[in-house]
């Protein structure tokens, strides 16, 4: 048997898919954005609360350049340190570290964000025991993972258990704070009442998120981090 096909059997599937797509795209796009602002908001408290375990002298925090440096200011105004965001490729992903530098060494580490990288190993990265041992650490000479220091002067950090990718990743953002806070607080020193004169900072642009650093996680060192495994 034969069916005829007219044009009402053919607009109506068409209408109905139509505005079930209409109807689909609505729901996904409202739940985008309710999505992205609470991730967004997420990630603006981590970061706050970050900033206070690297400088926690600090009572507030002045922004120096756009969501990567704050002047650290205790509750006469002075400034006590700096706290500085930055980012780096890691074994699955990107690695966010908030570094607080003083008087012209590392107040303290935090690794605030490394949600890709491997639990039990690369995720280790935000431990305690493994962020310590930057505490006190000069900014006037690099620091590297013990098993990269070679012959040279720099100082060095043991990494995380079979995580020398995430621990490398972990050392670059912090030397990378530092050459921030050399190129942005030049002569920066301690003033008579014990804070930081920070009337020599200059500002800086950021890469758009915020952080410095940054490798795309389909870029060529992610792949080579992931042949080479953690």
């Amino acid at each position: 048997m034969r069916y005829k096909i007219t044009p009402k059997a053919v607009l109506i599937p068409t209408i109905s898919l139509f505005l079930i797509c209409i109807f689909v795209t609505a729901a996904l796009a409202l739940t985008n954005s309710v999505t992205a602002d609470k991730i967004a908001a997420n990630e603006e408290q981590s970061k706050q609360e970050s900033m206070k375990t690297v400088c926690p002298d600090a009572a507030d925090f002045e922004e120096i350049i756009p969501d990567i440096m704050y002047a650290g200011k205790d509750s006469s105004g002075n400034t006590v340190g700096y706290a500085i965001a930055t980012a780096t490729q890691g074994y699955g992903g990107q690695v966010k570290v908030m570094t607080g530098i003083a008087d012209d060494k590392i107040i303290a580490v935090d690794v605030f964000y490394n949600d890709e990288e491997t639990p039990g190993l690369g995720k280790n990265t935000s431990n305690e025991s493994f962020r310590d041992q930057y505490k006190g650490l000069s900014i006037n000479e690099d620091i590297v993972v013990s098993k990269d220091a070679g012959s040279g002067n720099a100082q060095t950090v043991d990494a995380v258990t079979s995580a020398t990718i995430s621990s490398r990743a972990v050392t670059k953002a912090v030397n990378a704070a530092v050459e921030i806070y050399n190129e942005n607080v030049s002569g920066a020193s301690a003033s008579s009442t014990g804070g930081v004169d920070d009337s020599s900072v200059t500002a800086a642009d950021g890469d758009g998120n915020g952080y410095t650093s940054v490798a795309d996680k389909h870029s060529k060192e992610s792949a080579e981090n992931a042949k080479e495994g953690e």
